[in-house]
């Protein structure tokens, strides 16, 4: 069945609900701001403190440029972590042994099943 099946000469009248209709929802258009550099990864612990729990989902984007208050992903020690970004952030790590912000995160998805 086509997607603009018209069911109007069916009953007789237009649908009621016809002014309530919205447009489809793509998450791609809603969350992936730059296709080409952005990734999902999974949460293996808690990180209560930034309210991200295990097995939440965040998507980051390597094009965008942290700003105090964001969310990012760093490798410190050659880790990935989760940190709240600001300036004195990354003046207490030792950028130049390797240590970096991988990402802004932009999204986070918990499922609740």
């Amino acid at each position: 069945m086509s997607d603009d099946f018209n069911y109007d000469h069916m009953t007789g009248f237009p649908s009621p609900c016809k002014e309530f209709a919205e447009d489809e929802l793509s998450l791609d258009k809603e969350y992936l701001l730059n296709r080409a550099s952005s990734y999902i990864i999974q949460i293996e612990n808690d990180v209560k403190t930034l309210g991200i729990l295990k097995y939440d989902r965040l998507l980051i984007d390597r094009s965008l440029h942290p700003r105090d208050g964001q969310l990012v992903l760093m490798v410190i020690n050659n880790e990935f972590t989760v940190k709240k970004f600001s300036s004195k952030l990354i003046e207490g790590h030792d950028m130049e042994s390797g240590d970096f912000v991988w990402g802004v995160v932009t999204t986070q998805i918990r499922k609740h099943l």
